[in-house]
């Protein structure tokens, strides 16, 4: 628990202060804080989180994120620590669709509530459907981008294929017609874990070819998650996990198990 205890130190602080008066400060009058400020603030102390955690990130594809427009960014999910290297990476306003759990946890709802980030109770179908609306209609605004992991679920095992993606999300990019940017990630597992092994934790993030409006209008939800799931699936199984492999064996720590496995 050392390793978390250093992060406390050296972020809890200013993590501490962010939410209890600045996020709760903004909150009061969202309306009148540019979302880009609010953005470049939140990913500011991202940056700062994750580098408390010593996380080493990798960032692939970089050239593949649109420069015209906004767009929808799909991601397999490994862990509770995915987003932040995603708002991390990306310099252009971004928010995400969470988890409704997340807004029960202390001071961390204030925090989402500034970024804009909808919440869907996976149990309440009708809840899920307004918001996959509301995140439509922002689309349909081009002022931002949005974020979802359409798994649906967190796979913990770094060892089993990317799950089937929930093609029902899809739906708000097709309806607003704006571009889908797949992103596959690894190495999210190792960060937050109870019992830390490692000195350094190496996570990667690849923003795959974009699909635009154009490359799935013959597709349906179904067809267009399918492929989306192929490509991230493709890009962790050849790319992704092999380099965490070296970059691990490279840096021969004793726990490190992963060889006995590969």
């Amino acid at each position: 628990m050392f390793h978390y205890s250093k992060a406390v130190l050296r972020v809890g602080p200013r993590l501490l202060w962010a939410c209890l008066f600045t996020f709760r400060k903004w909150n009061k009058k969202l309306d009148k804080i540019p979302f880009a400020i609010r953005n470049a603030y939140f990913r500011k102390i991202s940056k700062k989180t994750a580098d408390a955690l010593q996380v080493d990130l990798h960032v692939f594809g970089l050239e593949n994120i649109p420069t015209d427009g906004n767009f929808f960014l799909v991601a397999n999910h490994m862990s509770a620590f995915d987003p932040l290297p995603f708002l991390i990476a990306l310099e252009k306003p971004t928010t995400f669709v969470g988890k409704m759990e997340l807004e029960e946890v202390p001071l961390l709802k204030h925090a989402l509530k500034s970024l804009d980030v909808k919440s869907m109770n996976r149990d309440d179908l009708r809840q899920s459907l307004k918001v996959m609306l509301s995140v439509e209609e922002d689309l349909k605004k081009g002022e931002r981008n949005w974020m979802i992991f359409p798994e649906g679920t967190r796979i913990r095992d770094q060892m089993l294929p990317v799950a089937a993606f929930h093609h029902g999300t899809f739906r708000p990019a097709q309806k607003a017609k704006v571009t889908i940017l797949p992103a596959a990630t690894y190495g999210t597992f190792r960060v937050l874990k109870e019992h830390p092994q490692f000195k350094r934790y190496p996570v990667s993030i690849s923003f795959l070819k974009p699909i635009t409006p154009e490359d799935y209008a013959s597709l349906n939800t179904s067809d267009l998650a399918e492929i989306t799931r192929n490509m991230i699936q493709k890009e962790v199984t050849y790319h992704l996990r092999p380099l965490d492999h070296k970059i691990m064996s490279e840096r021969k720590e004793k726990a490190y198990k992963f060889n006995a496995i590969l």
